[in-house]
């Protein structure tokens, strides 16, 4: 066993495992790839110009990350070889230098890199006789799905959508399609659709090194469904690369984009499209989300994530552009996060899928205290568990209320499952297949499938999941008999109900306002350069097993010198106006303030009032407007700390405990509920305390008997955790008729020797009424 060079260094992370070769196999190398920022020709090999190379038995490879071809760091990981090889390829992050690898057995390697995961090379070693051996069944179980034992590698690199280095391979490989194909929805959208068309290309495009770069922003008008213009990073100063996704501020007249293969943010004026600052934050920055939170200091803040590193960063707009204030870890190591959310309504929490932790596909999802940056949890892969087993390679989340519970829906790249994840009582609950082989089986991982699911919006009715699956190849399979497609979840049964074919390359999906009620789920489409629309429920009844595709629109628009690429690799789609819950109310609420366009003005008078409220109940924060401490005295902290999780905190002394009674700190917080007859209470706690042996217990007064009801008794945290707590039966009694009032009491009760004295900390301590609609 060898030690692989990286850079000059040894990393024991990374080895190569050779068999039968001497120390003088390593003399030289056959062939450099280097990993690059170019659509189709990601791993791009010196002596061939594309992303194979061609070399003998025991000859060797470097793999140049850096330098003249990628703004960014990546992995070479390798995902498939031949029968019999010892060679193994992984790192447990992205970095820059040099890998290097000693092939030992003819066949077929196919690498990959974990942070941008289509990014594909392929190594064919040639036997003693000149020939490259088959791919087999054995290496690739894809192809015995097929109903073969083998295949020829050149059959098998021909259907492969992700090795397309010239614009013959893409005309071949891809959905390069005219305005004979397209076709428009019969009911107008409302606003704009903005998608990252991120592999298009643009003459004069360079990044400050003077090489070209690729990716525009394709406009199109919602209403007539046409391509109504096209921005480019020309203006960005080098700082532009791979366009991925984007947000809008609250006034929707800024748009926030994302550079996947560089280091930056972008700011753009939506109305003109010039870039007007761009900021670093960091390795492969991914997705841009702000931050909703009522009240909170951050609101209109920026969360975006690098995926090439271990943080969640968050960024300032101001007069004087853009500012990264803050970056804190998304997990325990290095994560790699990738397509975050916020939760709907208050966006109090992320859910952060990390795409992998060390070597491996393995990776873990994690919920994030929004404010803080504290890690609530984090799901981590296990292969016994029968749902954790499923996190290989966590890529996607959405996330909405059902029911006024949060559920998300994150997508596993290499097993091909949704999980599905109650974040209030921060428990997975289950995983949902979406995946086919060739052969119609479900359940199996990516070398069986070679799909993808990428991104997992929930509709803001709360109704459906749309899931853009990704194929890697052109074969068709599956219920729509298409290679790639889009599924449909209904969220009250978490089943998938219908399966839609769309274009090569499916990869981005969000939901914009239908005319007249209800939502369009856009689709975007990398190896294509068309828009899809799915309309869910085309006869309002309910019911998504007639949903259907109703649009297909061209995005190319004869931009000059694209050629091939023009409207191609389209991955992020943001269409405004920004129609979540949480996101769209405080844009309601700017109409008629001077702070909107005339435009913008116009889309949201074409809104529903379901549309300008989405929610499908309404949900209000109600935080405490008195409190008083029966047991312990007040140390420090008042009132307003116990509104946000934010660190500001309200702190007890302990005292000792009345006899009978080990109650030794206590609080009672009151509020006034804005309805006497709630669907739903939710109470959310934070809190820690400074010994062992402390019991928590979370009670309600009950207006009617005026006893107090146990909700909840735990272990009390010794690091500030976030409980939240569902009351579903019954929650009227906890109301007092009339006045609305409600009384929660957190008693802190000895169990054990305390070892002295100590205090419990609340951070916050506040109720979310739910009423259904």
């Amino acid at each position: 066993m060898r030690k692989l060079r990286v850079g000059g260094s040894v990393r024991s992370a990374l080895a190569m495992a050779v068999l039968g070769l001497g120390a003088s196999a390593f003399a030289a190398s056959a062939d450099r790839m280097h990993l690059t920022d170019e659509p189709g020709n990601w791993f791009r090999s010196e002596a061939t110009g594309t992303p194979l190379s061609v070399i003998d038995r025991g000859e060797r490879v470097d793999f140049v990350i850096g330098g003249c071809c990628t703004n960014t760091r990546h992995t070479v990981t390798l995902l498939l070889k031949p029968p019999g090889s010892a060679v193994i390829m992984d790192q447990d992050s992205s970095q820059n230098g040099t890998l290097s690898v000693q092939f030992d057995v003819p066949g077929v390697y196919v690498f990959v890199c974990k942070i941008h995961p289509y990014m594909t090379g392929v190594v064919a070693v040639r036997d003693s006789s000149g020939a490259i051996p088959d791919v087999t069944a054995e290496s690739l179980p894809f192809i015995g799905h097929l109903g073969a034992s083998s295949l020829p590698a050149s059959t098998v690199l021909s259907v492969m959508t992700t090795v397309a280095a010239t614009d013959e391979d893409k005309l071949a490989k891809w959905d390069i399609l005219s305005a004979a194909d397209e076709f428009r929805p019969a009911i107008p959208g409302v606003g704009e659709i903005w998608v990252n068309t991120q592999f298009e290309r643009v003459p004069g495009q360079v990044d400050s090194g003077g090489v070209a770069k690729p990716g525009t922003i394709t406009v199109v008008d919602a209403a007539t469904f046409s391509v109504e213009r096209e921005i480019n990073g020309i203006g960005a100063g080098g700082m532009w690369n791979n366009p991925h996704n984007m947000w809008a501020n609250f006034a929707h007249d800024v748009i926030y984009n994302a550079n996947w293969f560089g280091k930056w943010i972008n700011k753009i004026d939506r109305q003109t499209g010039a870039i007007l600052s761009s900021v670093t934050v960091g390795e492969a920055p991914t997705h841009v989300i702000t931050i909703p939170t009522p009240g909170s200091n951050q609101f209109g803040w920026l969360t975006i994530p690098l995926s090439a590193d271990k943080e969640l960063v968050k960024v300032t707009d101001s007069p004087s552009g853009l500012s990264k204030v803050d970056a804190r870890p998304t997990g325990a190591g290095r994560n790699h996060p990738h397509g975050h959310w916020l939760t709907c309504g208050f966006g109090d929490r992320v859910i952060v899928p990390n795409v992998f932790k060390g070597v491996g596909l393995a990776g873990s999802i994690s919920i994030v205290e929004t404010l803080t940056g504290n890690v609530l949890k984090e799901f981590t892969y296990d292969a016994s568990d029968p749902i954790r087993s499923a996190l290989l390679m966590p890529l996607a989340a959405g996330e909405c209320h059902v029911r006024g519970v949060h559920k998300a829906y994150i997508a596993n790249a290499v097993s091909g499952f949704i999980t599905v994840m109650n974040v209030d009582e921060q428990r997975l609950e289950r995983n949902i297949p979406v995946t086919y082989t060739p052969d119609g089986l479900q359940g199996m991982n990516i070398l069986h499938s070679l799909q993808v699911p990428i991104q997992t919006p929930v509709s803001p009715d709360e109704r459906w999941v749309a899931v853009a699956v990704l194929s890697l190849t052109t074969i068709p399979r599956g219920p729509a008999n298409s290679a790639d497609h889009v599924a449909i979840i209904d969220t009250r049964t978490d089943q998938v109900v219908k399966v839609l074919s769309t274009p090569a390359g499916t990869h981005g999906v969000n939901w914009g306002a239908k005319l007249g009620g209800g939502y369009y789920a856009y689709v975007t489409n990398q190896h294509a350069n068309v828009l899809s629309v799915i309309d869910p429920d085309p006869n309002g009844d309910g019911d998504a097993t007639d949903a259907s595709v109703v649009g297909q629109l061209l995005l190319a628009n004869g931009s000059a010198g694209a050629g091939v690429t023009d409207g191609t690799g389209g991955q992020g789609v943001k269409p405004l106006p920004l129609t979540h819950d949480g996101w769209i109310q405080p844009t309601v609420a700017m109409v008629g303030t001077g702070a909107l366009s005339q435009e913008v003005e116009g889309w949201i008078s074409l809104l529903t009032d379901d549309q300008k409220n989405p929610a499908g109940h309404l949900e209000r924060r109600v935080n405490p407007v008195f409190f008083a401490i029966p047991r312990g005295t007040q140390h420090s902290g008042g009132l307003q700390d116990l509104f946000l999780s934010d660190d500001r905190l309200l702190r007890i002394r302990a005292g000792a405990p009345m006899p009978g009674d080990e109650t030794a700190a206590s609080i009672i917080v009151i509020g006034n509920s804005p309805t006497d007859s709630p669907d739903i209470l939710r109470l959310v706690i934070e809190t820690a305390v400074t010994s062992r042996a402390i019991r928590i217990d979370t009670e309600m007064l009950d207006a009617a008997t005026h006893n107090w009801v146990l909700i909840d008794s735990r272990p009390a945290p010794r690091d500030e955790t976030q409980i939240t707590l569902n009351i579903t039966e019954n929650p009227a009694r906890f109301v007092e008729p009339g006045t609305g009032q409600m009384r929660m009491r957190l008693r802190f009760v000895v169990t054990g020797i305390t070892g002295g004295s100590w205090r419990a900390h609340i951070d916050q301590a506040v109720w979310d009424v739910i009423t259904h609609n």
